[in-house]
């Protein structure tokens, strides 16, 4: 790939889906000519890491964006094609599914699957008449994390239930050429760890809500090891990712 149709792909990945980068005027001055007009002739980004980090992000969180957009923009219950579409489009998921108010399955594919899914979970929280925030949740079993997203329906303007996406995290990180070399952490849990198992001993010096206080993305310090991060919001929810400061990591 030209150096030229890294920057675009770069941008493209910067903008697409995700409105809070567009908080973030430190990031976008570093990448982004404040005319606004993108500089064809540059040589790259300044940071050849945060490059290279961005480069094997792309793939998977391109591919999460797109799931989001399709997600966010169902509102009402949909026919059984657009529930065959998702799975076709977007074949890492592992699922589709459908639940009323009280949790009770409407529709399901595939009807079975080798990990015990709970849709109750997704509904912790009340559904509101006007609540269509996507929800993101975690649910461990002993085949591996699944992730779900889902968004309300509605009929009359009130919430009859919510349409649902999971997939397993593993089947989406390898959507990235070096899936080795970042994790991925969701709902307090380190549901992707790349190369770096130690992470799991030190998730709780991890603290999302302080990382988040100062923007979207940033570096921290992990037992004397850095790590840049970068987070998407889904929801009120958040996806954070991590890759070691150094390639040989």
């Amino acid at each position: 790939m030209s150096r030229l149709n890294l920057i675009l792909v770069l941008i493209v990945f910067l903008m697409s889906g995700c409105t809070v980068w567009k908080s973030t005027k430190k990031f976008y001055k570093e990448y982004i000519d404040p005319d606004p007009k993108i500089d064809l002739q540059a040589n790259g980004l300044d940071n050849e890491f945060e490059e290279y980090f961005a480069r094997i992000l792309y793939p998977a969180d391109l591919q999460l964006s797109e799931v989001l957009r399709r997600l966010d923009a169902q509102d009402t219950y949909p026919d059984e094609i657009w529930f065959e579409q998702m799975l076709k489009d977007f074949p890492w998921l592992s699922g589709v599914a459908a639940i009323d108010r009280k949790g009770q399955v409407l529709f399901k594919h595939p009807a079975h699957s080798v990990k015990d899914l709970d849709y109750t979970v997704l509904l912790t929280k009340r559904l509101r008449g006007n609540d269509s925030k996507i929800r993101l949740c975690v649910q461990d079993s002993v085949f591996g994390s699944e992730v779900y997203l889902s968004r309300p329906f509605f009929k009359d303007n009130r919430a009859q239930g919510l349409l649902v996406v999971h997939f397993d995290p593993r089947s989406w990180a390898r959507l990235s050429p070096a899936p080795g070399k970042f994790a991925i952490i969701a709902e307090g849990k380190l549901i992707w760890a790349g190369k770096y198992k130690e992470l799991n001993k030190l998730l709780t010096q991890i603290n999302r809500i302080e990382l988040l206080k100062d923007g979207v993305f940033g570096q921290l310090e992990i037992k004397n090891r850095s790590f840049y991060w970068f987070s998407r919001s889904v929801g009120k929810s958040w996806f954070i990712y991590l890759t070691a400061e150094s390639r040989g990591g």
